[in-house]
């Protein structure tokens, strides 16, 4: 994988945060239309920073389009934006190599990882509460039994009255997953009109290629521990791996993925484990394997 991968996979995110806009209830008002413009400019500069001058045409690509949905939508309901629970939607990004964090004004409190982009209103109006993420985050939502808070990703939404969860839906990888803490939640998978209710405790694996869930008992304290600067992988494939390695520092791993799926590692990376750490570790675990560095870039061998 490359710098120009890791760009595609971001602006991949960026398209499919555009689609959830578009298939939402919701109503753009004249806020969200400027909000939604700032968000594809904030993405073009994190992009230029990153001297990718192939996808900042991409980037321009992306807020072009967003800016022309927003815009017909608001053309066509202009009248009565003012009901749209979107109105004053604002958006919070967390570029490769940092984390973001915010307290919504419910009180929901919001931990959002590396490569991810949240979407929500400045303030809930009556009903529901939805945000749109892409990416991962972690939610502690703020108990209100008359306004249910929703988070809506590609291929899942996760319904909740307050409760402490998790929700992993990056484009790309080959599955999303929500992971409960503490209260209970509803997970609905729009595509094959399924819902199912989470205990603590417990994961939805949700595979969009196939169209196959499962759950999982888990040990969700770890599987939310990113937060806290820990790294836990449970049967993960090192392209996997990579990709969460990719996020957290902001680099580029190249490999042969036909020869590294075949490994499945279970192993935890405490928050003072650096990325030389974790490479020298994998590179134990994955018998015959090595890597080199070249700036932000790895080369792994098998």
């Amino acid at each position: 994988m490359d710098n120009n991968t890791n760009q595609e996979k971001f602006l991949q995110d960026q398209f499919s945060l555009e689609k959830l806009w578009n298939e939402s209830n919701g109503e753009a008002g004249p806020r969200s239309f400027r909000e939604l413009v700032l968000l594809g400019n904030k993405i073009d500069r994190a992009e230029r920073r990153r001297h990718i001058r192939s996808v900042i045409a991409g980037v321009f690509a992306v807020a072009a389009s967003l800016a022309a949905v927003c815009l017909a939508t608001f053309s066509i309901t202009r009248k009565n934006y003012a009901k749209s629970p979107l109105e004053y939607t604002q958006s919070l990004v967390a570029e490769y190599g940092q984390t973001s964090n915010i307290t919504l004004s419910d009180g929901t409190q919001v931990h959002l990882n590396a490569g991810s982009t949240l979407l929500y209103p400045e303030n809930f109006t009556e009903g529901k509460r939805i945000v749109f993420l892409t990416g991962e985050a972690n939610f502690n939502v703020a108990r209100d039994p008359e306004r249910p808070f929703i988070v809506k990703s590609s291929h899942m939404d996760v319904r909740a009255l307050g409760t402490m969860f998790c929700v992993q839906s990056y484009a790309g990888e080959r599955t999303v997953r929500a992971t409960l803490s503490e209260g209970k939640v509803e997970v609905t998978i729009p595509s094959i009109e399924k819902s199912y209710i989470l205990e603590p405790d417990s994961q939805l694996i949700f595979s969009p290629s196939d169209r196959e869930v499962s759950l999982a008992r888990v040990d969700a304290k770890k599987v939310l521990g990113w937060e806290e600067g820990y790294l836990t992988f449970s049967n993960a494939s090192f392209p996997e791996i990579a990709s969460v390695l990719e996020r957290r520092f902001n680099v580029s791993i190249s490999y042969n993925a036909e020869n590294m799926k075949r490994n499945a590692l279970n192993v935890r990376f405490m928050p003072d484990e650096g990325l030389d750490d974790i490479l020298g570790v994998l590179s134990l675990l994955i018998p015959g394997s090595g890597y080199k560095k070249d700036g932000d870039r790895i080369y792994w061998r098998f």
